[in-house]
């Protein structure tokens, strides 16, 4: 999102500027007839940005005024042309599975990718031996809870990739499956209406975050999965749909009732042992981050 254009007849016909300049766009509603314009490609933002200041200056500007009628002849060019394709080729949906909007995120999957390797790598959560140095640590620490972060060994020695690594590591299949599955959605989500930048950064942070809460809160270091991950980008999309509608990552309601439901079910301890620190610490810090975004924190001066 580059920017937000009060009124609905502006904003599309900022938007027809951009395409009839090549610059492939949306716009959406938002606040108070705010409407939140989009760029589908990072390379197009700078350009894109610069236009949207221009047109704020001088919105009647003649050249923004005629573009519709640019953006009316490319668009039926481009119709003709896909009549044409669609003609010669069979529709690839008829080929492959759907990929549609938000079903594939690059990040995403390489995440998904690296996290089955490492099951198969352990005889499917049989044998951890092979991954002794993705945990966060092999030590169990005594240290009073403020101290425990500065007793991680190994860490301090270095091998600083162990903060992040634990994600990878799961237990069984059904730990596997659920996780992909969440992060399968959740993460294409963000790629396709935040960016895979962020989607690296939230991984990071929320990876870090979550597994120092678990090891702070338990003490050991030997544990794993992306579910702190995970409910932490539940918590950010929650947040950052509730409060800034035009980010596009509103969660259902029931989507949001049932990750709460087996986030308390976690803690009773029916469904054995589970990693409940890294799961709340992934939630608070991934709501506070989709606060603070949709608070416009996070958001350089336009």
């Amino acid at each position: 999102m580059i920017g937000e254009i009060q009124g609905e007849s502006s904003a599309r016909t900022f938007g027809d500027f951009l395409y009839a300049q090549g610059i492939p766009n949306e716009v959406e509603p938002g606040h108070a007839d705010q409407w939140a314009v989009w760029v589908k490609s990072d390379d197009d933002l700078a350009r894109a940005a610069d236009f949207l200041r221009l047109y704020l200056q001088k919105p009647a500007d003649e050249r923004f005024l005629s573009a519709s009628r640019a953006a009316a002849e490319l668009k039926r060019k481009e119709g003709e042309d896909e009549a044409a394709y669609r003609r010669r080729v069979r529709k690839s949906r008829n080929l492959f599975p759907s990929m549609g909007s938000y079903r594939f995120g690059i990040i995403t999957y390489a995440l998904i990718f690296i996290c089955v390797g490492v099951f198969v790598l352990t005889k499917f959560g049989q044998d951890f031996e092979p991954v002794d140095s993705l945990w966060l640590s092999k030590y169990r620490t005594f240290a009073p809870l403020w101290k425990r972060v500065i007793d991680l060994r190994e860490v301090r020695a270095g091998e600083v990739w162990r903060l992040v690594t634990p994600i990878f590591i799961h237990m069984n299949v059904i730990h596997i499956f659920f996780n992909m599955m969440w992060m399968a959605t959740l993460g294409s989500l963000i790629e396709a209406r935040q960016s895979r930048a962020l989607m690296i950064r939230l991984v990071l942070l929320l990876g870090i975050g979550s597994n120092l809460v678990q090891y702070v809160s338990y003490g050991t270091g030997n544990f794993g999965g992306m579910s702190g991950v995970v409910y932490g980008l539940i918590g950010y999309m929650w947040m950052r749909g509730k409060f800034d509608p035009s980010s596009g990552l509103q969660l259902d309601r029931n989507t949001v009732i049932m990750s709460m439901i087996w986030f308390f079910v976690c803690f009773t301890g029916w469904v054995g042992p589970i990693a409940n620190g890294a799961h709340a610490g992934g939630l608070v810090l991934g709501m506070i981050w989709g606060w603070l975004a949709s608070r416009r924190v996070f958001t350089p001066p336009r």
